[in-house]
């Protein structure tokens, strides 16, 4: 699970209590829980520090891609209602496992690599082909002329 699930870095804001609330917002509403003798603010200071934690080891990075690209990842996080930033971030995050898990199995350290010996050889068949471009925007896989 992500730690950062109730963390919107695009926004810089944090979900409690069912909303989402800046720095400035939560800092307001502590304070007007403290000024109102509600003492019990130990929730809202714990996700003001998880969201200064957050915004602190974020780095801002600038991307080029083609204007076709753009609009497919602009058009997939609108149906996701996600910003495209946390598209980009998710998306990245996916690449790097997937390549972390398909390097661990060429080195035979990985979870893809462990056999046991013992165990009769599995039955081989034909390689399973994969199309996702049924579940992508069509304009990612157009030529650029």
């Amino acid at each position: 699970m992500d730690p950062f699930a109730d963390i919107d870095l695009d926004s810089e804001s944090v979900w409690l209590d069912g909303a989402w609330y800046t720095r400035e917002a939560l800092a307001q509403r502590i304070k007007q829980m403290i000024e109102a003798g509600d003492f019990r603010v130990a929730r809202p200071s714990q996700a003001l520090e998880r969201l200064e934690g957050a915004l602190a080891q974020a780095q801002l990075v600038a991307v080029r891609m083609p204007l076709d690209l753009i609009e497919a990842a602009g058009a997939t996080a609108a149906r996701l209602g996600r910003p495209l930033g946390h598209l980009v971030r998710e998306s990245v995050a996916y690449y790097l496992a997937a390549a972390a898990a398909y390097g661990a199995s060429q080195a035979g350290t990985g979870p893809a690599a462990a056999v046991d010996p013992a165990a009769p050889a599995p039955a081989v068949g034909p390689p399973i082909e994969v199309d996702l471009r049924d579940e992508a925007e069509p304009s990612f896989f157009k030529k650029a002329p």
